[in-house]
């Protein structure tokens, strides 16, 4: 997969199409021009200069090399330990640079973005809700860029709780350079730096808005603060609400305030719920929420999730219709023929069973636990 990620013109929408083709990564690099000519998006031109490049081994040699230097892990979307929020968005990146590390805790993500120039008001938010929403189980997602995004990933490391930056550049060269001690620190604190970019990549604006698709993709949903009219923030919002199905929430600011004005119209418009606490982010996170809010007082999230009366009463429907229909193992694409229901209905509902104890997750399979 790196191949292929590496291979200038060759972008996520390509590979999957060549993957959906062919079945994977070694039988892409196999190909002929005709086999990858007949793929939609490929002319006969662009097939043999693909086939051209994968046949000088120095980009692949350098990449591994820096992958290395860099202590990065490389996740293909095959790979078992691949985001499962992710994996299933329209367009997740087939490959993942991770510095650190992303867990089965990730699942319960919370992406809060806003502006890079933030306001003292916009700070102390991002800090208060941050930090709230981390103590009580949720991992802290966010862009590492500055403003409302440096406040939420150190508010988490304040707390000790977990946090995942999503840059715009490769992880040889971080941006903003500023900000590399404050990667280091998450790392350090058991949390992930993560990019789909090769390795040296430079930072460059069309980076931004395809990197908001991943921070969007990893959380159950998207808190704003501060974010104006045209915030690169109100797009990763958008992706939540339209693409992902994700929940959206807004903090408001003062009503005069241009820097709060994107977060104002997105309440207005009826996509965003306005939220005041963390304890309201958890309302509007649905099950997931509330079995958090009602694990807050318990010593650890380890002996919460062993409390089988907790776990295992209670499904919704969508959950039911999930184990009455899963017979032996089952993949996602199984469970939704099955099921009917909508597939990010179903990454839901399976992350929460799986919680609970009610089903369990092998090789990207899924079965009822005995």
């Amino acid at each position: 997969m790196l191949q292929l990620t590496l291979t200038p013109g060759l972008g996520p929408t390509l590979i999957r199409r060549c993957l959906e083709a062919m079945g994977s990564a070694e039988q892409i690099l196999a190909a002929t021009p005709q086999q990858l000519a007949a793929i939609p998006g490929i002319s006969a031109n662009k097939a043999g200069k693909f086939i051209a490049s994968w046949q000088d081994p120095t980009a692949l040699q350098t990449e591994l090399a820096l992958v290395e230097e860099h202590g990065v892990e490389l996740l293909s979307i095959a790979d078992e330990r691949y985001p499962q929020s992710l994996k299933w968005i329209n367009d997740p990146p087939p490959l993942l640079y991770v510095r650190g590390k992303l867990t089965e805790e990730d699942a319960l993500g919370l992406a809060i973005v806003g502006a890079r120039k933030c306001t003292r008001y916009g700070r102390e938010m991002a800090d208060r809700f941050a930090a709230g929403c981390s103590q009580l189980g949720l991992t802290i997602i966010s862009g590492g860029a500055y403003g409302i995004d440096t406040a939420s990933h150190a508010a988490a490391l304040r707390v000790k709780g977990r946090t995942i930056a999503v840059i715009g550049s490769g992880l040889a060269r971080p941006y903003p350079q500023p900000n590399i001690q404050l990667f280091d620190d998450i790392v350090a604190s058991g949390g992930a730096v993560i990019s789909e970019l090769p390795m040296t990549t430079s930072p460059r604006p069309e980076n931004f808005p395809a990197r908001n698709r991943i921070i969007s993709g990893l959380s159950l949903g998207t808190l704003v603060i501060e974010a104006a009219n045209r915030s690169g923030a109100l797009i990763t919002a958008r992706l939540a609400a339209e693409d992902h199905g994700r929940e959206v929430m807004a903090v408001p600011g003062p009503v005069d305030s241009a820097m709060s004005a994107g977060c104002h119209r997105i309440i207005r418009e009826g996509w965003a719920s306005l939220v005041t606490s963390p304890t309201e982010v958890l309302e509007n996170l649905g099950e997931a929420g509330q079995l958090l809010q009602a694990n807050a007082g318990t010593e650890s999230k380890e002996q919460s999730i062993e409390q089988p009366s907790l776990f295992t009463a209670n499904l919704t429907d969508s959950q039911v219709r999930i184990v009455e229909k899963l017979e032996g193992e089952m993949d996602l694409n199984a469970i939704a023929r099955a099921t009917g229901l909508p597939m990010h209905t179903i990454q839901a509902d399976l992350t929460m069973l799986e919680i609970r104890g009610v089903v369990s997750r092998q090789a990207g399979k899924y079965a009822k636990k005995r």
